[in-house]
């Protein structure tokens, strides 16, 4: 890989997976600060990475484990007990009643409430990652992913239920 095709894959992945990586980060951190150090190092990482990069699976998934196994490392490093992550609201608009907005927070509650490999899986569950490619990323089987997936939403169905009828 020459150093310009080098370049033009890396402005590629910064610009059409930012969003998704970030997400990521909020996934295993919350804070503001903490996601964009993440996301700098994640970034670092698929630099360092790409001339090793061979094509043995798709480069969505090769930026993607390298992703969850920066964060995996970049979490270990922080103190522990920390709170789980609260998601940003970017996906609400101000003319949203609050029901609804009290629901999308109990489900981000939910979601992080889940253990780190559930919420991982969850994470790129929404990103739209298909189970073959969680499986890759994660380094589960594919039916174990979706035992996961479907042990996860029971929990979450569970915690939203319980939101519902005042539990919570």
């Amino acid at each position: 890989m020459t150093k310009s095709e080098r370049e033009r894959l890396f402005l590629d992945l910064f610009q059409n997976r930012r969003s998704s990586l970030q997400r990521l980060c909020y996934g295993f951190l919350g804070s503001s600060q903490d996601v964009e150090d993440l996301f700098q190092e994640i970034m670092t990482n698929v630099w360092n990475s790409l001339p090793s990069f061979r094509g043995e699976s798709a480069l969505n998934t090769w930026v993607y484990r390298i992703a969850v196994n920066t964060a995996l490392v970049y979490r270990k490093k922080m103190k522990r007990g920390e709170e789980l992550p609260e998601l940003p609201d970017a996906g609400i608009s101000a003319h949203q009643n609050l029901e609804q907005k009290e629901r999308l927070a109990a489900l981000r509650r939910a979601i992080a409430s889940l253990a780190d490999q559930d919420r991982l899986i969850v994470t790129l569950l929404l990103e739209g990652l298909s189970y073959k490619e969680i499986a890759e990323i994660t380094g589960l089987t594919v039916n174990y992913v979706g035992v996961k997936i479907s042990r996860s939403k029971q929990t979450i169905e569970q915690l939203m239920t319980e939101v519902n009828h005042g539990g919570i």
